[in-house]
């Protein structure tokens, strides 16, 4: 048996996992989701600030290595 042969079976067998075949039947009745808390209607949004790190520069022109004093 081929990497080929045992690659395609656990890819067969990662699928009839997650195909529906064993997973749970959807509740009869669909609970809307609801966030904690009280919502300030108030609130500021502000944007945020990301602290990226500098690009480098690339050398304008190289210094040649053949170069004799």
């Amino acid at each position: 048996m081929g990497i080929r042969d045992r690659l395609i079976r656990k890819v067969k067998k990662v699928a009839a996992e997650f195909s529906g075949e064993y997973a749970e039947d959807a509740p009869e009745e669909q609970q809307p989701y609801e966030r904690p808390g009280v919502p300030n209607e108030n609130a500021e949004v502000v944007m945020a600030k990301l602290n990226r790190p500098k690009r480098a520069r690339k050398n304008r022109k190289p210094k040649p290595s053949n170069e004799t004093d």
